[in-house]
């Protein structure tokens, strides 16, 4: 055939050293064969689009062989049409590196979190994190745990030939002690039959990695067993008398059940790294085709024949509903190939059509007709093709999508003024409108369809109601249809196509902030209510569309934001007021509890900007967050603002009703200042009812709980004294002390700062670690303890505030391996100052910047410190010090240190100074 002798020529050409020089056109090609050019050009593009040819855009148009240059680069090319021979050539010698992740369907997409923390997991110094991985049976979980692994081979995190060992713990649900032997090995004589020592499965993974599944049928004791490589990295085989051993093991651990239900917390405190699948009927319909189209690849590898695989087979496998998940749609895939070969007569190729399908899918989807309508349209899976080949093919469906996209790109390539720029490409964009409503060929009763318009209906109600704004028509209805189109897109842009459209889009969101907000909202929108993650090419669409139907709504006399901490506080409050009103007065913003003056300056800001404020803004706020906010307000307001606190119902209904008068703010506060007068008193008992002990830290709440877990293990239960955590500025404030004072006999304060309570002695966690000041914690304890109790409450604090268990107790760090890299940077500070840290000093440092490693690692950095104390030269030039010498902890744990973080450990270093 002709074809195969094209191909065979594409070979020849490639194979030749000066490869670049001999690209083979459809017109050489036509004259070697002496065929019709359209014929050559059919061929050239077929070989194109099963992955087996690479196109060039140049003139003429030129191929080459696919295959021939992959294995010569050794690389996976991504595209099979560049633009210019430059492009695939840089390509070629430049290669991106492809991670195991990026060929996981769904990797930028549904498992987009899962595969980030995973990575979080690899990447951590030692031995990784440990992992537990949870979803429904046949979500895919022993497939990712086999490709993070692989991963980590690639990284470098584990060696080339490193063992993977999978263990299902369901087999030893009856018997924990065999589980033991088989994971940790035993020791001649350890039980009947045990004739000679044994490795178990740690030994075996040791340097690789170990997959638990089915974790969740290990019992308490089961998992008990576990802690002590979880806490120090060593294992202790069956009947060993001696020793335990280290071991290098990454661990990962798997479970379809509830993590609360079925595991120790003790346990899951030990696994920092959790990861969900989601079930497959709640992935994307795309990634659902995708998965479909890779096992029916994997089908025509395995029985080396060309698959030919009708539309409508496509259609309904992806839709269906599996509760099975993946691993129920892969055996669908199988038995509708098995069911072909059987009647096929075919040598090379077989036909998959709709009665090869197992007829419990047919059946699940019969009400639906759309779903079962023939097609004559088929999908060729070769085995030569890669996923990515197969899985990017366009479709006519998409074409009008990705055809308006491209022509934006184009445009903004040419040489116009911005505004004929945007306004040509909104041009494009109600172009693409009409014909995704009135051209598309669309089944209008399609239940899909009507719960988008439901969807896009109920939040374009609410952006319209709680801001200044209208869109004309139905947009709701257009949004619908676009999504409804755009989730069954293959395509995708190149890489220089997508950088214009990022380019695009950051001229956009600068420009216009109030669409950039609502464009956020439709992603969370998208996102949660259809499992579809929104792209560049989404947000171009949303951000033309709506800024072509958008229309401004008069701004109310004076405008009132209702401002409370908590997760729906003050919208709750705006809410009834409006639903009371009938109308749409109040608008609301819902803080954080730690959020600070200067953030809440910045929405007021943004509030302001996309808003018409004419005669005022009131502030009403649950307590006193905005004392001084004035010095975070733009400085261009030009309207009076007027701030009430305390905010309750009763008050903002009295504002609403003001502003709905048309009063002027002065009379409105004047209104609220006379009429809301709160009636309080406090109540105290009689009589002090408890000995308190009191933990803090300057570091937060988090580790003050730790300390104050680590004292009540130390406690004797019968002891009549309670310990709380409190944060440090909790214990500075002068009615928090009365009130203290009240209720509690305060016998110490344990942590890593001095609160400078009155009458209570300080002691600082460092010297319960080293027993410097144990005399003076006995003696805070005689007022509820016996002279017994306290050598007991002794023995226990020697053993649970040793410096090793502290670490561990309050991180997920291990201890030895965070204190050598403390030690490493105290070492370098040391250099630097020529100061010597004393012992005392770098026990705070070790329990403090363990403490700042995890909270960098999970994200959660402390932000505010007043870095106006480091005021002269020499503060200045210890800070200057102590950011050179802890910058080897960034570098280590892979983290950044924020100012913030560095004025703490200055605080210590200059405190023991």
């Amino acid at each position: 055939m002709i074809k195969e002798r094209v191909m065979e020529l594409l070979q020849d050409e490639t194979a030749n050293k000066d490869w670049q020089n001999n690209g083979v056109s459809a017109e050489s090609l036509c004259q070697h064969f002496s065929v019709r050019r359209n014929t050559i050009s059919a061929y050239l593009n077929e070989l194109c689009k099963e992955g087996q040819a690479i196109k060039i855009n140049s003139r003429p148009v030129l191929f080459w062989d696919r295959k021939q240059l992959e294995e010569r680069y050794e690389i996976k090319l991504t595209d099979h049409e560049y633009a210019s021979l430059k492009d695939l050539t840089a390509q070629l010698e430049n290669p991106k590196k492809i991670s195991p992740f990026d060929v996981v369907i769904g990797s930028q997409g549904s498992l987009y979190t899962p595969i980030e923390r995973l990575k979080a997991a690899a990447g951590y110094p030692g031995t990784g994190l440990p992992v537990l991985i949870t979803g429904s049976t046949g979500t895919g979980k022993s497939f990712l745990a086999k490709v993070f692994y692989q991963y980590c081979v690639d990284k470098g995190f584990l060696a080339e030939g490193s063992n993977f060992v999978h263990l299902n713990c369901a087999e030893y649900a009856d018997n924990p002690e065999l589980l033991a032997s088989n994971l940790f090995g035993y020791r001649k004589g350890a039980f009947t039959g045990a004739s000679e020592d044994s490795k178990g499965l740690f030994d075996e993974a040791d340097g690789g990695m170990l997959f638990l599944d089915e974790i969740h049928r290990l019992d308490a004791k089961g998992q008990e067993k576990l802690f002590n490589y979880l806490d120090n990295g060593k294992i202790t085989p069956l009947g060993e008398t001696k020793k335990a051993h280290s071991v290098k093991v990454r661990l990962v651990f798997a479970t379809t059940e509830d993590v609360q239900s079925h595991f120790l917390d003790t346990f899951i405190r030990r696994i920092p790294i959790q990861v969900e699948i989601p079930e497959l009927n709640d992935r994307p319909r795309q990634e659902r085709e995708n998965l479909v189209k890779s096992f029916y690849l994997t089908q025509a590898q395995r029985i080396e024949r060309n698959i030919q695989v009708n539309t409508s087979v496509l259609n309904i496998l992806s839709s269906g509903s599996y509760l099975g998940n993946v691993g129920q749609l892969k055996n669908t895939v199988l038995i509708s190939v098995a069911n072909s070969l059987q009647r096929s007569e075919k040598e090379n190729v077989i036909d998959i059509l709709l009665s090869d399908v197992p007829k419990t899918v047919i059946d699940q989807n019969i009400k639906n007709s759309k779903l079962l309508s023939f097609s004559d349209q088929f999908v060729s899976v070769l085995p030569q093709m890669a996923i990515d080949d197969l899985i990017s093919q366009s479709q006519a469906y998409t074409d009008e999508i990705k055809r308006a996209i491209l022509k934006i790109i184009k445009q903004y390539g040419q040489k116009h003024n911005r505004m004929t720029f945007v306004n040509n490409a909104i041009d494009e964009i109600n172009q693409l409108c009409d014909y995704l409503i009135f051209k598309k060929d669309s089944d209008g009763n399609d239940v899909s369809i009507e719960f988008l318009k439901k969807i896009f209906s109920d939040r374009i109600v609410n952006i319209e109601s709680n801001q200044d704004i209208k869109f004309m028509g139905n947009a709701a209805l257009v949004l619908s249809y676009y999504f409804y189109n755009r989730e069954r897109s293959n395509w995708h842009l190149k890489n220089s196509e997508e950088q214009i459209l990022v380019q695009i889009i950051d001229s956009f969101r600068k420009e216009d902030l109030e669409l950039e907000n609502i464009i956020n909202d439709m992603k969370l929108i998208t996102n949660k209510a259809m499992n579809f993650y929104m792209d560049t090419v989404d947000e171009l669409f949303v951000h033309l569309y709506l800024r072509s139907v958008r229309k401004a709504v008069n701004a109310q006399n004076i405008r009132c934001i209702i401002l409370s901490h908590g997760y729906s506080t003050a919208s709750s409050i705006a809410s009834v007021i409006n639903n009371m009103l009938g109308e749409h007065v109040l608008d609301a913003i819902d803080m954080p509890l730690d959020i600070d003056v200067q953030e809440i300056g910045n929405k007021i800001n943004s509030y302001i900007k996309n808003r018409s404020i004419n005669n005022g803004l009131i502030l009403m706020v649950d307590m006193g967050s905005l004392e001084g906010i004035q010095e975070f307000i733009n400085n261009e307001v030009d309207f009076p603002i007027g701030i009430v606190n305390n905010v309750s119902t009763q008050s903002a209904l009295l504002v609403a009703d003001d502003i709905r008068q048309c009063k002027d703010i002065n009379k409105i506060m004047d209104d609220i200042r006379s009429k809301i007068i709160p009636s309080t008193q406090v109540i105290y008992p009689k009589e002090i009812k408890k000995n308190l002990i009191i933990t803090c830290c300057f570091t937060g709440i988090g580790t003050a709980n730790n300390v104050k877990n680590l004292l009540l293990d130390s406690m004797p239960e019968e002891v009549d004294c309670d310990i709380q955590a409190f944060e440090i500025e909790r214990l500075k404030d002068e009615e928090q002390i009365a009130i203290f004072n009240k209720l509690y006999n305060i016998l110490a304060v344990v942590g890593t700062i001095d609160p400078g309570l009155p009458k209570a002695p300080y002691i600082s966690l460092e010297s319960v670690i080293s027993g410097n000041e144990i005399d003076k914690f006995n003696d805070a304890l005689q007022a509820c303890m016996t002279d017994e109790q306290i050598l007991s409450f002794n023995d226990q604090l020697i053993h649970n505030f040793s410096l090793e268990r502290v670490i561990n107790s309050i991180t997920i760090l291990d201890a030895h391996l965070v204190m050598d890299n403390i030690d490493r940077a105290i070492k370098s500070y040391s250099d630097l100052s020529e100061q010597i840290i004393g012992n005392v000093t770098r026990m705070s440092l070790y329990v403090h910047i363990s403490c700042l490693i995890e909270r960098l690692i999970r994200n959660e950095p402390i932000t505010t410190y007043d870095l106006s104390v480091i005021g002269d030269t020499n503060a200045k030039q210890t800070f200057k010090w102590i950011k050179e010498a802890f910058s080897v902890i960034e570098k280590i744990y892979s983290v950044e240190i924020p100012e913030s973080e560095y004025g703490y450990i200055f605080d210590i270093i200059r405190a023991n100074a």
